[in-house]
């Protein structure tokens, strides 16, 4: 049962607001904002709740539940481009539910209608058409095995929305031309299924100690500088191989330094034969390479001297699949933590960071739920049992997690080199996309592995890694101070609230410091004890204002309450041995003490 059972609806709403308030910060999920929206919209504040949802949709670009609630608010506002192009995404999307897809009709502009837009999925081609009523409609070549099922009609906005699901054939391509009666006739291609990618063939090719696979596409100074650091460290291991994978790179200056790189031992380029992305390129390259472990290699990195033998000697225990080592970029394997990346250090810095994770933590190795793409070693026979990498993924992120998740159905391990490090600046290629890829894929390997985000969130919360990364920390500590990067959309700023006037509603003690944990935890009916420091930050000032602030005595269990600008002890409590009913007679007597009018008033900011 919850906590707040009992409690009308009205104070629960505003308790989890001022949680809310009090806790949110920019670097929060978009979750968290959009559970704020719909609390601010539970409280009669539309446009706050409208501003909370557009942020929590800029976080996350495949949030369904978001855009839904946005076209829902659009409903009474005159129709604007943004939400016409949140509309159409919504009704497009592959994530959302028929129930918030039909949300998206209250946000669209008649005079933009007729629409068509199609979704490739695994089985067919589902074209979305919104049209107003009353138009007519024509298909020319669908098949038996095609549906045309309705999805939702508003009579304000005078439009009609269905799905045509067209089936895919057996082999080749069919065509269907969509005809609405006020707009050009569109025809849309349906290919026929598409069968996994075998795992490639590797009968009577060469054996290598290892074969490193870098995609790549363009890059400037930074893939010079990577290329670099691959070059010099991959001279130290006879016999290694590198495949340099340019994915259709458009600048003449790629062009040439990929040419000089090619006349390097050891040292191959293919060109893709159209722009294939991360996956399709790396799986050109294994289409291409020998025997041996694979060393999945990003273009933006730089690789310590040492570090290929350093990761090779994990290989050595036959249950591990995949090795990745610390960077200060690579998801759970961040040196300040999982998910906190900071900038990428000089490469003097690097070398130094590996220098001492061989130094403190040489063999060390930690298990992991899923290795990391940016420099991921794949042991050969790991690699022949999983196969490609699965080609569900738009490109840039989470296929190598998915791969990882395949091999550890088949029993393989995959570990964390906490004795190499590796520079990631991380997103170079992708730039302002990448947002729109992580989230889109995390929805799409969610779906094939429900219990992964638990995984993770396991794993992040113990963080095993902590110690071994904070050894390279300390080793470095008078040169380099890492910041996390703020690489997520900010918050459009501050806005003012008034909450209704509850009747018995819940009334804010602050407090300043740390109280007894019996008191911070206790669950009050009435009373609502907030850290001062909370309510300063996030804007909110109590109406009508008083001067009382609590403070606690650690050690004494004692807590006062004081009137500040008096400078005068109004009360008393001593926590140590409390039981219930002095916990009922303390807030009885602070309720007595508080001012008896609004709970919350005035103006506070809602800040990201």
């Amino acid at each position: 049962m919850s906590k707040l059972s009992g409690l009308p609806d009205s104070v629960r709403s505003m308790d989890r607001l001022l949680t809310l308030h009090t806790s949110l910060t920019e670097t929060a999920a978009a979750s968290a904002f959009f559970e704020r929206a719909v609390l601010l919209l539970d409280l009669g504040h539309r446009a706050l709740a409208m501003a909370d949802a557009r942020h929590a949709l800029r976080l996350d670009p495949t949030y369904p539940e978001a855009m839904a609630l946005l076209c829902r608010l659009a409903a009474e506002v005159a129709p604007d481009a943004a939400l016409q192009t949140v509309a159409q995404s919504l009704l497009q999307s592959p994530f959302a539910c028929n129930e918030d897809r039909r949300q998206a009709l209250s946000a669209l502009d008649p005079a933009t209608l007729p629409l068509i837009l199609p979704l490739e999925q695994p089985l067919g081609l589902r074209v979305t058409i919104v049209q107003r009523q009353g138009e007519s409609l024509t298909l020319q070549g669908s098949d038996p095995r095609d549906q045309i099922l309705p999805l939702a009609q508003d009579n304000g906005r005078q439009c009609v929305a269905f799905d045509c699901h067209f089936a895919r054939p057996d082999s080749g391509t069919r065509q269907v031309t969509v005809m609405p009666e006020n707009r050009a006739p569109q025809i849309v291609t349906i290919g026929a299924v598409s069968c996994p990618a075998p795992a490639p063939c590797l009968d009577g090719r060469p054996k290598a100690p290892l074969w490193i696979i870098m995609p790549l596409k363009d890059g400037g100074t930074v893939l010079r500088q990577c290329l670099r650091s691959v070059l010099q460290d991959l001279s130290r291991l006879p016999g290694a191989q590198l495949l340099l994978v340019d994915d259709c790179s458009t600048h003449s200056a790629t062009r040439r330094l990929l040419a000089q790189c090619a006349k390097q031992t050891g040292v191959s380029v293919t060109r893709t034969p159209a722009p294939l992305g991360f996956t399709g390129a790396v799986n050109h390259g294994l289409h291409l390479i020998g025997k041996g472990p694979v060393l999945l290699l990003n273009s933006d990195i730089w690789l310590p001297p040492g570090t290929l033998a350093h990761m090779l000697q994990h290989l050595d225990d036959p249950e591990v699949g995949t090795v990745t080592p610390l960077s200060n970029n690579a998801g759970s394997l961040c040196l300040l933590g999982p998910g906190r990346a900071a900038p990428m250090p000089g490469p003097d810095i690097c070398n130094r960071l590996a220098e001492a994770a061989f130094q403190h933590n040489r063999g060390k190795a930690i298990d992991l739920p899923n290795g990391n793409g940016f420099a991921m070693l794949i042991a050969g026979k790991c690699l022949r049992d999983v196969g490609l990498l699965s080609g569900l993924y738009e490109s840039g992120y989470y296929e190598e997690v998915d791969f990882c998740l395949r091999a550890s159905l088949r029993g393989w391990r995959h570990v964390a080199a906490v004795d190499c490090f590796v520079g990631h600046v991380g997103a170079a290629t992708y730039g302002a996309e990448k947002n729109r890829l992580v989230n889109a894929n995390f929805r799409r390997l969610e779906r094939r592995f429900p219990d992964y985000p638990a995984l993770y969130r396991r794993f992040a919360a113990l963080n095993p890694l902590a110690p071994f990364a904070n050894r390279l920390l300390q080793a470095v500590t008078a040169d380099w101070a890492p910041e996390k990067m703020r690489d997520i959309p900010k918050h459009p700023g501050a806005a003012e609230i008034m909450l209704p006037d509850l009747e018995n509603g819940p009334r804010i003690l602050p407090f300043e410091g740390d109280l007894p944990g019996p008191l911070l935890h206790h669950r009050f009916r009435h009373l609502r004890l907030v850290r001062q420091a909370d309510l300063t930050a996030a804007g909110i000032t109590l109406r009508p204002g008083h001067d009382l602030i609590a403070k606690a005595d650690m050690g004494s269990g004692h807590v006062t309450l004081r009137d500040v600008r008096a400078d005068e002890l109004r009360a008393q409590f001593d926590c140590h041995g409390a039981s219930t009913a002095d916990f009922a007679d303390f807030e009885l007597s602070m309720l007595d003490l508080l001012p008896k009018a609004k709970w919350i008033g005035g103006d506070h900011a809602v800040s990201g």
